[in-house]
């Protein structure tokens, strides 16, 4: 007995010893996009936690840039007869409709879900703006499209854009280096998962393969300091299964203010292994929200505020014509 207490007690004092020797965590440089994309300047915080969860956008409509860009191989786009897209689009995220119950500020409650309006405008409406309702919940925004991350096209501009633009939140505080299920990915997506990398084919020979793929893999990679504002940078990742060299695989990465709990950027890229196609989807906040990037100091194009503020007045006009926002 006397043996077994000292061991315990050896490997205690071993278990401290090792806990204060530990070296410091390197520091972790702040989110490049912020740097490169918008000119701003954070500093990348000591913080080693922070809460993730979505707050509605309460009292100011957020407006976002939607810009699609694809590659196609040589030769390709000749073969299925279609052009690769370079396309701009706006989406407005907006409060409930006018005489609607006013949503209290702050995370959305885990038994609830906040229930706003979406604004869309762009090439795949024909340039006149889309109204859906849009959802939040604590970690999840939507409607989102559950294959939006294995295809090389728009299916459905305004929920291809929440399934790829806002990764899913666990509703909590999580870590720094921290990782858990994202939202999940299935529908057609799931078909990649059955057949065969090198012949692309099915059938009973390849009963062994699984018909299912992967949720996403978000993992919080650093928080940092922009302005009065802290901002979490999370990285994503979604594959159907095969090799990434043949297979279809997706990331993100993508920048939320933990003050206000919405997201101010993200950029998705997907990759087709198979056919080399690449899609990129990237969403950045052109508001003048709290929170967001331009109350933080970065001046969109002219062009870009143009638009925007034609798509609130858009939103505006269907509230003042319709006195209930649809």
């Amino acid at each position: 007995m006397r043996s077994v207490v000292a061991s315990a007690v050896s490997l205690a004092s071993l278990m401290l010893v090792g806990t204060a020797c530990e070296p410091e965590a390197p520091e972790r440089a702040p989110p490049a996009a912020l740097v490169d994309a918008f000119g701003l300047a954070p500093v990348a915080s000591d913080e080693r936690v922070a809460t993730l969860a979505w707050q509605p956008p309460s009292g100011c409509t957020q407006v976002f840039l939607v810009r699609i860009d694809e590659g196609y191989p040589p030769g390709l786009e000749a073969m299925l007869r279609t052009q690769a897209e370079h396309s701009d689009s706006y989406l407005a995220v907006a409060g409930p409709e006018d005489g609607a119950e006013a949503w209290p500020s702050g995370p959305v409650p885990e038994d609830r879900v906040f229930v706003g309006r979406s604004l869309f405008r762009g090439p795949k409406t024909q340039g006149r703006p889309l109204q859906r309702e849009f959802a939040l919940s604590a970690g999840l925004a939507g409607p989102a499209s559950p294959d939006a991350a294995c295809f090389e096209r728009t299916w459905d501009p305004v929920e291809d854009a929440l399934a790829l633009g806002w990764p899913a939140l666990p509703g909590r505080m999580v870590a720094v280096g921290e990782t858990w299920r994202g939202a999940r990915v299935e529908a057609r997506c799931n078909r990649s998962a059955c057949v065969d990398p090198e012949t692309r084919g099915g059938g009973p020979e390849n009963h062994m393969r699984p018909c299912a793929t992967m949720s996403w893999r978000e993992r919080l990679d650093g928080v940092s300091q922009l302005g009065d504002d802290r901002v979490a940078e999370i990285s994503s990742f979604w594959s159907d299964g095969q090799p990434l060299s043949k297979g279809i695989w997706s990331e993100r990465v993508a920048l939320v203010s933990l003050t206000q709990g919405r997201l101010i950027y993200s950029e998705t890229r997907i990759h087709h292994g198979y056919t080399g196609i690449e899609r990129e989807v990237r969403l950045a906040a052109i508001d003048a929200c709290p929170g967001g990037l331009v109350a933080a100091g970065w001046s969109p194009e002219a062009a870009t505020l143009a638009e925007r503020d034609a798509l609130l007045a858009a939103l505006a006009g269907r509230d003042k014509t319709t006195g209930q926002g649809r």
